[in-house]
């Protein structure tokens, strides 16, 4: 690592953004080395209404937890269309950081946003580093995609025949 291209954190703010990365629930009751590493890796951003996070059909690598303010989702094809908001303590594109794929939607601040962005080589390496972690960190993203799935079939899919037609088999 050069520190042309690694961030220079000062202490307090290694200290805010290791308190933050130790409760990212993928990252929960992980031993405090391998946090201390991500937080390492970890990047502070700020984004301003307007800026674009993520573009739809991009390759980013990132996975990026809001720490203040409020983005949107869109589609590019209706960048006016707001389909949700995210805000403080959300962690979004936590898939990226273990396979490349295009985004399929864009992110759009609304509000000014500071967020901490990991990207997937830093994370990857960090994987390296502490094998262990992976089964635990894998069974908690495992758990959260469970637990969408269940509350989009009960808030939504069983009024929606289309959509119970599409049910995918990682429910059953």
């Amino acid at each position: 690592m050069s520190s042309s291209t690694e961030p220079k954190q000062g202490s307090c703010e290694y200290k805010d953004n290791l308190e933050i990365v130790m409760h990212i629930p993928i990252f929960v009751g992980l031993p405090l080395e391998p946090l201390k590493v991500l937080t390492y890796f970890c990047k502070r951003a700020t984004f301003f209404p307007g800026d674009i996070l993520v573009h739809e059909q991009e390759m980013d690598p990132n996975a990026y937890f809001i720490i203040s303010g409020t983005v949107a989702l869109t589609l590019d094809s209706s960048p006016e269309n707001i389909i949700l908001e995210f805000g403080e303590m959300d962690f979004l594109g936590a898939l990226s950081l273990f396979c490349t794929r295009k985004r399929l939607f864009t992110l759009k601040a609304r509000t000014k946003v500071t967020c901490l962005i990991l990207p997937r080589d830093k994370f990857q390496k960090t994987l390296e580093q502490f094998p262990e972690i992976g089964r635990q960190i894998f069974e908690a993203l495992a758990k959260s995609i469970c637990r969408w799935e269940a509350r989009l079939i009960t808030e939504h899919a069983l009024g929606c025949p289309e959509c119970r037609a599409a049910i995918g088999p990682t429910v059953v």
